[in-house]
């Protein structure tokens, strides 16, 4: 035994020895100097009803810092203190009522319904449970702490704690208090347990209540799931039961992450006559966390926050080169697909929501659908993103319901209806991959509209009616309903889902597998030489496969979980907002797309363009940026051509599959842009613009103010909004380094 675990027992020997009073006199002065504000703010609560509980948030390690004796026994014999912990509470309050305070209300009263709260426990694996697998019968009765998902709710009921009775035949009366073991049953006694306080004990068996006597509390059961990142390959999440009850009730909701302290029981089924007794393991919550905000800056740590401000300290003006990097990383088992693993990263990041004038909220979460061919790696995009995110749910359309995609009621073992979650609820706040989506009926696809775009569930099943909320991403992939994908039929028909539910994709990437030779031989090597690299392999092959797989080797390779990190880091501190320039070429390209004979209906609609505006706020993310530059406008552009059969700006040759990583990055971006600010009509050329009036130099200059008093005199600020690739498509200088000797005259694809 370590020094550690005999230095606690003898604490709790000691403590042991102890009285309740002491106990509560212990307590009392550690409240009075670590929580004398909560106490008071109890106080000046002016709601007076019983009904009404109160609690004191205790920190265990602080508790046990302080008073080490009492805190270990709370660890080991949490049932024992928790009475003299709560008289605790009510003795400190008529302390500061008596000492008096500033902030203390004249009519302060102290409460009787008060709790005491630990959280926090120390970090062994005899308290804290990193699954709901780990917990055994060992644990019964002991303080311990699990994390996992809400997947379950009940309703909150009302439940009788403590009931007075009166026997029959001597009038005695007797408190009962409620079994959380036999499910809140009140046993009553065989007989009448007035044995000594009378002359002659009292034979009575029969017992009434007494009206008036009764104690009540709110009473809530849910159902966690252990978390799927924390389990190993091929286990099955687990789940347990968790009893809520006074102030602790309706603290979450289907699909939150939570962290429970608590106290682990175990639950007698009825029992009933020559059958086997049926046991069952809960937890009773002292303590109930919900952790969905606790995600982005705060789980990453300040020496990486550093890293990532100098990686893009050390790729200053070669910004592209640094992001083609980064998608490097991205899902490495697929060769090139450089705009599938940029659109994938652009999705996980996604846009900055707000709230409008009228209080409705326009989400900025993004999806994307994946059309394509069988083979082209699809499945694999939505397994690698669903690495990417700290929170997702991977699912695939066969056999899936309406219920299991949203939510659905269910019967507990008392009979009451409870909500269950589906996979966009427990997504939230995450990613939902939806494999073979057209396997989905079309009856049942219908769900999702509402969770895709209002990003909330409204319910209206066995009598419960409320909403729940889903506000994450949907990465989903189909196949064409041919077989084969033909750029002659309209996107509703070769995948057979509605023109609603296309429209709520902000990314709908088409993926022709057309046989190209100089493709195949490509994916082929990779393939290869992945293999080759594999462990035990030839040095020579191995080195071989390393100096391919990037394009800026003088970097070390970012491993999965910092790839993660990045993402959690620029989705917390990049908010970025729209410059004139790129709103303009939104404006346009969105205003041409409303004007094409040929438009796909259910992408040219007003969700493009928040779509559009979605996809350059999180390109400006991904680029470390705090405004959305023409850069990220133009390559927004970029993604949405992916979703035309016959694309607009970037031609009939365009193909998103066969999209390679282009060779310099700087150089094959200026000449895009150009090519897309010619055709918008917003380079003064000849262009064609679907704006009224001519488009000449003179508008050009004074839509994007590139006159020559910008030029003199603003070129710093000009750059340091819109960079240097910016201030040379709108005339604002010299081309860059970039754009050099054998820069070609015009845009023909990425390479």
């Amino acid at each position: 035994m370590s020094r550690n675990h005999e230095n606690a027992l003898q604490c709790t020997i000691n403590a042991e020895a102890l009285t309740n009073s002491e106990y509560t006199d212990m307590m009392c002065t550690y409240l009075l100097s670590h929580h004398w504000k909560d106490i008071v703010a109890i106080l000046n609560d002016q709601n007076t009803s019983t009904a009404k509980h109160h609690s004191i948030a205790v920190n265990c390690l602080d508790l046990i810092w302080d008073i080490s004796a009492l805190g270990a026994l709370l660890l080991h014999h949490p049932g024992k203190l928790q009475e003299p912990m709560d008289e605790a509470i009510r003795m400190a309050q008529q302390r500061v009522q008596e000492r008096g305070d500033e902030d203390l209300d004249f009519m302060a009263q102290p409460k009787e319904s008060v709790h005491l709260r630990l959280h926090h426990l120390p970090c062994c694996k005899e308290l804290c449970k990193p699954t709901v697998t780990s917990i055994r019968a060992a644990d019964i009765n002991r303080l311990l702490s699990v994390s996992g998902t809400v997947i379950r709710t009940g309703v909150v009921k009302m439940v009788h704690q403590r009931r007075e009775y009166m026997c029959t035949k001597c009038k005695h009366r007797f408190a009962v208090e409620c079994d959380l073991e036999q499910r809140n049953s009140m046993p009553l006694p065989l007989e009448c347990p007035s044995d000594g306080l009378a002359a002659r004990p009292c034979a009575g068996f029969k017992f009434e209540p007494v009206p008036g006597t009764e104690v009540c509390r709110d009473y809530q059961e849910v159902r966690i799931q252990e978390q799927v990142h924390r389990l190993t390959v091929g286990a099955i999440p687990r789940s347990i039961t968790l009893i809520l009850q006074d102030d602790l009730v309706d603290r979450c909701k289907p699909g939150d992450d939570v962290t429970v302290v608590g106290v682990l029981r175990k639950r007698w089924r009825p029992l009933a006559k020559d059958q086997r007794p049926d046991v069952e393991l809960a937890i009773t919550a002292e303590h109930v966390r919900v952790r969905n905000e606790e995600r982005g800056v705060d789980h990453v740590s300040r020496e990486l926050q550093m890293e990532f401000q100098e990686f893009w300290g050390r790729h200053a003006g070669r910004e592209l080169v640094a992001r083609d990097w980064l998608l490097h990383q991205m899902c490495p088992s697929l060769s090139g697909m450089y705009l599938v693993k940029l659109a994938t990263l652009l999705t996980l990041i996604g846009g900055v929501g707000h709230t409008d004038s009228s209080g409705m909220r326009v989400r900025g979460e993004s999806h994307m659908l994946l059309v394509g061919d069988a083979g082209v790696g699809k499945s694999q995009v939505l397994r690698y993103a669903a690495k990417l995110s700290p929170r997702s749910v991977l699912t695939t359309g066969i056999g899936s319901t309406a219920a299991g995609l949203t939510c659905t009621a269910v019967k507990d073992t008392s009979g009451e209806w409870m909500l269950e979650a589906g996979a966009l609820v427990l997504a939230d706040g995450g990613l939902c991959c939806v494999d073979e989506f057209d396997s989905i009926k079309n009856d049942e696809r219908t769900a999702v509209l509402e969770a895709m775009e209002q990003q909330t569930i409204s319910v209206a099943k066995a009598g419960m009616v409320c909403k729940l909320r889903t506000k994450c991403t949907v990465i989903a992939a189909t196949n064409p309903k041919s077989g084969k994908m033909d750029k002659h039929v309209a996107l509703h028909s070769q995948t057979g889902l509605s023109t609603p539910l296309i429209s709520r994709f902000d990314i709908v990437l088409l993926l022709s597998d057309a046989h190209d030779d100089d493709r195949d031989k490509r994916i082929s090597a990779h393939i290869l030489a992945a293999t080759a690299a594999a462990p035990g392999a030839a040095p020579a092959a191995a080195a071989a496969a390393a100096s391919s797989s990037s394009a800026c080797s003088r970097e070390e390779a970012w491993p999965l979980d910092k790839l993660r990190k990045y993402i959690e880091y620029v989705k917390a501190t990049r908010l970025p907002t729209l410059s004139e320039p790129a709103q303009r070429v939104l404006q346009a390209y969105y205003s041409r797309m409303r004007a094409t004979a040929d438009r796909d209906a259910s992408r040219s609609t007003i969700r493009m363009l928040e779509a559009l505006v979605r996809l350059a706020q999180a390109h400006a993310r991904l680029m470390f940026q705090h405004e959305v530059s023409l850069v990220d406008a133009c390559h927004a552009i970029l993604l949405m051509e992916g979703a035309q059969n016959s694309p607009d700006i970037v031609g009939n040759d365009f193909s998103v599959l066969k999209s390679e990583f282009p060779t310099d990055p700087m150089t094959e971006y200026v000449h895009f842009e150009k090519h897309v600010l010619a055709q918008l009509g917003l380079d003064g050329g000849g262009g064609t613009s679907p704006a009224k009036g001519a488009k000449g130099p003179a508008w050009h200059a004074q839509q994007f103010g590139d006159n020559e008093g910008d030029k003199r005199d603003g070129s710093d600020v000009k750059r340091a909004r819109h960079g240097p690739l910016d201030d040379y498509m709108l005339g604002g200088g010299a081309p860059p380094a970039a754009a050099g000797p054998g820069a070609r005259p015009g845009f023909t694809g990425f390479h």
